[in-house]
């Protein structure tokens, strides 16, 4: 299979961005038309210049000109993490539980990645992928190699807990 790249979305500073140049467009040809005085003072200047400002930081933000920050890449050997801070790998063979969590306090969802040796986290914001959209592409990955991914349940209401296990055998079979 061909490796997937899951990279950081910039929709929500588009999005912005375009905001920013529809409010600010108008606003900057109305003062152009209407706002010049006939004679000019430095408080001139930075009144009729919010528009213009407004309008060049909405096409800095719509257009995003660095590369992401964060990148997971899902290969049929392994999963790695790139990020700022450097890169980490996780075999797809030493892979123990991948558990899905949000962080307390906000709606931020978290995914941490477990093998025998270390726990590698990894904060799901603004990805062009979901995390159980994650979940699944390596659950894809474990079913290629002999290995199947299963949801653990809570011991006393029986709800799914997030976490899912790895264990050998065949992915469809039935649990008993």
């Amino acid at each position: 299979m061909a490796d997937t790249v899951i990279r950081e979305d910039f929709r929500f500073r588009r999005v912005g961005g375009g905001l920013l140049v529809f409010i600010a467009l108008p606003l900057t040809l109305f003062w152009a038309r209407f706002g010049l005085p006939l004679r000019y003072d430095f408080a001139d200047f930075v009144f009729i210049l919010g528009g213009p400002g407004m309008l060049l930081l909405g096409l800095w933000a719509a257009f995003p000109r660095r590369t992401p920050r964060v990148r997971l890449i899902i290969s049929d050997k392994d999963v790695r993490v790139v990020t700022r801070r450097g890169d980490q790998v996780i075999a797809l063979d030493d892979l123990v539980s991948v558990q899905w969590s949000y962080l307390k306090g906000v709606r931020q969802q978290r995914l941490k990645f477990r093998t025998a040796k270390t726990s590698v986290f990894f904060d799901v914001v603004h990805l062009t992928h979901e995390a159980q959209d994650i979940i699944n592409l390596i659950a894809i990955r474990l079913e290629n190699r002999g290995k199947r991914m299963r949801e653990g349940r809570a011991r006393i209401t029986g709800a799914p807990d997030g976490i899912w296990t790895v264990s050998d055998g065949d992915p469809f079979e039935k649990d008993v």
